[in-house]
């Protein structure tokens, strides 16, 4: 039995009755994220809810292979306010930092509708929704989707066992980090089961970089800025040089991947600039320092091994700095 299954009930009744559902994740959605609103979407409509999927960015090519690729939307004020200020539901997945929303959040403010909160990261609180589905042990949110599916007995076809296969998959680095365990390989092999193809799923995640994103891939290896005896790597990517490329869509995962692969690194951080001038944080460790405490200095959220955050645009500069010099101080005093 779960430890949710108190809040698995909730959830469920309060959804008894009500039909217009909007599901959506934080700000630069990963496979995780992607993983759980695509699962939750999926079984929602099998329920015959009526279900709105809105990321806040165009899905990354990466998942383009997923049913979700075209069963989303991605958030326009003038289409969808509307639709989220009429919502019986709002249900934010892999957050537990309203945020992490971005312009979302302001949207979710003026909304009627009840909220619920499925995330597996840490959070100081009892959550920021009405009801929470929180569980800093669940492997990733797509697993406490896939939970919540199991315990109201719901249909589970093949978009929702590959959605939720994507979200374990990627949270643990194809089964890598330390997060894996017995029980994520048999919950990989019971959604294997329903017809995936896992090597096609890996190409797509993992193999499947064009030109430009892999010139883009060896200039921040070129330019990346090394720290604390190679226990620090920290990059910046502008927005710029991503258009000169001709990036149509920046996915800093493979980036990330490439600069802890170093035999000393400890902890990364990339600096993503983005068009508007904002500067996305993403922020990676081999568990110490925690850098979910470091991206909370900056309003981010995550957990231990990863974390995020977003800096506004007149204070990118001077906030970059202050993260920087807070992973120095943390590897110092680890």
């Amino acid at each position: 039995m779960s430890v949710l299954t108190p809040r698995f009930d909730q959830f469920r009744a309060l959804l008894s009755g009500r039909r217009k559902v909007v599901v959506t994740c934080h700000e630069k959605a990963d496979g995780d994220a992607v993983g759980a609103v695509a699962a939750l979407r999926r079984h929602l409509e099998l329920e015959g809810h009526e279900v709105l999927a809105l990321l806040l960015e165009p899905i990354s090519a990466r998942y383009d292979f997923l049913e979700f690729a075209r069963r989303h939307e991605v958030w326009n004020p003038a289409r969808h306010a509307e639709a989220v200020a009429g919502a019986d539901i709002f249900v934010m997945c892999d957050l537990s930092v309203p945020a992490r929303l971005g312009p979302l959040a302001a949207a979710l403010a003026g909304t009627r509708a009840a909220t619920v909160c499925i995330d597996h990261h840490p959070c100081e609180d009892d959550g920021p929704a009405g009801i929470n589905l929180l569980d800093p042990r669940a492997t990733a949110s797509g697993r406490i989707v896939w939970d919540y599916v199991r315990h109201v007995g719901g249909r589970v076809d093949r978009e929702i066992a590959e959605s939720v296969f994507v979200s374990v998959s990627t949270d643990t680095g194809w089964f890598r980090y330390q997060n894996t365990d017995a029980s994520v390989m048999q919950l990989a092999a019971e959604l294997a089961g329903h017809g995936l193809d896992l090597p096609a799923i890996h190409r797509a995640i993992y193999q499947s970089h064009d030109a430009p994103m892999l010139r883009l891939l060896g200039h921040v290896a070129r330019t990346m800025n090394e720290e604390c005896g190679g226990r620090f790597v920290w990059a910046v990517i502008r927005d710029e040089f991503v258009r000169e490329l001709g990036v149509r869509r920046l996915d800093t995962d493979p980036i990330l991947d490439v600069l802890r692969s170093g035999e000393k690194v400890r902890v990364v951080a990339l600096f993503t600039q983005q068009p508007d001038g904002r500067v996305s944080v993403s922020l990676r460790s081999r568990g110490r320092p925690d850098v979910n405490r470091i991206a909370r200095l900056q309003g981010g959220g995550g957990h231990a091994f990863a974390a995020g955050a977003m800096l506004e645009a007149a204070k990118a500069e001077r906030d970059t700095s202050a993260l920087v010099g807070a992973v120095r101080r943390a590897l110092q005093d680890d």
